[in-house]
């Protein structure tokens, strides 16, 4: 059955998007250029730049499309109101410490971001704010004391992200009992 122009379109861009990950996975973002990364796909740069304007915006796409952070606005938005904060956040982390179990490439693409341009790393920030974000909501509801939300959710990527790029992977229920432990003993002892 032949595909429309639109799902050619589609088709394209998504082996753009699979042969720069693989491209940027084995040689980093700063070390790739654009032509390999077209090399990849068997496609010319002037086709992949009729799809990405640059190579940021590669990345950024698959940041964006193949990353954590949609899946982190799904599930915080489903219903992480209701449950208890100790749930959500094991729940959250659990979920990002298996995407980036699943996929070694973006795991490397990930922290080959850290030389990007302020487009990538606000990428990167976006998950810290999300799960921050959360924290702050749960701080105002009184469940957990008051804290640097954003660094308690920096401490929670970084440390699952670290150990799956170290192939030593964390504990993630444990990781995020230590942080609810030390948000909420204050209150106990309070109390």
């Amino acid at each position: 059955m032949a595909r429309t122009r639109r799902e050619q379109a589609e088709w394209r861009r998504e082996r753009l998007l699979d042969a720069a990950l693989d491209v940027f996975a084995e040689k980093g973002v700063d070390g790739a250029s654009v032509k390999e990364v077209a090399q990849a796909a068997q496609a010319t740069p002037g086709l992949l730049y009729h799809y990405f304007d640059s190579k940021e915006a590669l990345v950024a796409a698959l940041l964006r499309e193949r990353g954590f952070i949609s899946q982190l606005r799904e599930s915080l938005a489903r219903d992480s109101d209701d449950r208890p904060a100790l749930e959500v956040l094991t729940e959250l982390m659990s979920e990002f410490d298996r995407l980036l179990a699943g996929n070694a490439k973006l795991v490397a693409l990930f922290f080959g971001t850290a030389h990007a341009g302020a487009e990538l790393r606000e990428l990167v920030a976006e998950g810290q704010r999300q799960i921050g974000g959360f924290l702050a909501a749960r701080v105002a509801a009184g469940e957990l004391r008051p804290h640097d939300t954003r660094t308690a959710a920096s401490m929670l990527l970084a440390t699952v992200a670290i150990g799956r790029r170290t192939q030593a992977p964390v504990d993630v229920t444990a990781l995020v009992q230590i942080l609810f432990t030390g948000l909420t003993l204050g209150e106990q002892n309070r109390a």
